[in-house]
């Protein structure tokens, strides 16, 4: 059992250090080939560095690793050291990436199109960011800000990243066409679509909450045959008064029409409740299932 723990911890860190290291080079390939050449602005870090890219011609890896590198400094006193720990790898992986890949001649084959090419970089920067997020990492700017300031403040952490990413974008205004504002804007909600999609991707279940006076049955179908984890519950009906049993069930998509015919087969009275969940962490789903817990 002790080393199956292990095992599992390995995998997790080495999954969680692929993530670190594929979404840092997503974003920066995104940030030099989509971005930058089509006037397309960001927010966080990133999008500050644009704007000074494009007043000053300040290189965006510099830009990007002095701002990263302070907001790091100053969480670590305002947050603590398990801010350090948590995000300075990708903020020194992603301005190292920016640097990198700026200096090659990288440009995507057979996009002519701009709106491809808006599309193409809010994908990539949100499927970057995204698995960024799921590795327990950040890329920097302004959720970094939005931690200290939260911190300090106690201000809503995603309030204060909408309002400095909307302030950079509206900063654009100033040096940029009204129309490359705008597909800023369509970029990013691209990529925060595709952000909102990532963190979630293959953690979301089906939960089933089931009544029913053969719940016995119903348990042994669901262990034996579906191989579905499962709590029993007690509970009372909220009429009569009568005690009864309730079953928790969380499932994959793909499971829920079979399960719920095979309930049916037991008890056509059976009631059901369906509810879409975002994630599932622990002993049988996001780890092997201990067979010593019943």
């Amino acid at each position: 059992m002790g080393k199956a723990i292990n095992n599992y911890k390995i995998a997790r860190r080495l999954k969680s250090a692929a993530g670190l290291l594929v979404g840092n080079l997503l974003l920066a390939f995104s940030v030099n080939c989509f971005f930058i050449p089509n006037n397309i602005m960001s927010g966080g870090a990133t999008g500050v560095s644009l704007i000074l890219y494009r007043f000053f011609n300040i290189n965006t890896s510099i830009t990007v690793f002095i701002i990263n590198g302070i907001l790091l400094i100053v969480g670590t006193f305002t947050v603590g050291k398990n801010f350090l720990i948590s995000t300075a790898i990708s903020s020194l992986l992603y301005p190292f990436f920016l640097g990198v890949i700026s200096l090659l001649p990288i440009v995507p084959p057979g996009i002519d199109d701009f709106t491809v090419k808006i599309m193409c970089g809010g994908f990539l920067s949100g499927l970057g960011i995204g698995l960024v997020i799921r590795a327990g990492g950040s890329t920097g700017g302004s959720d970094e800000l939005a931690i200290i300031l939260n911190k300090l403040t106690s201000y809503p952490v995603a309030n204060i990243m909408s309002a400095a990413d909307t302030a950079i974008l509206l900063s654009a205004l100033f040096f940029s066409e009204i129309r490359f504002v705008i597909y800023s804007i369509i970029a990013m909600i691209i990529e925060i679509f595709t952000i909102s999609r990532v963190t979630v991707a293959g953690t979301s279940k089906i939960q089933l909450f089931v009544v029913s006076r053969k719940n016995d049955e119903i348990r042994k179908m669901l262990l034996e045959r579906a191989d579905a984890g499962l709590t029993m519950i007690d509970a009372h009906g909220g009429y009569l008064g009568t005690a009864t049993g309730a079953i928790l069930c969380i499932i994959p998509r793909r499971k829920l029409y079979h399960i719920e015919e095979e309930i049916y087969k037991i008890d056509e009275d059976t009631f059901i409740t369906v509810t879409e969940i975002k994630e599932v962490r622990g002993n049988g789903f996001s780890r092997e299932r201990n067979k010593s817990v019943n």
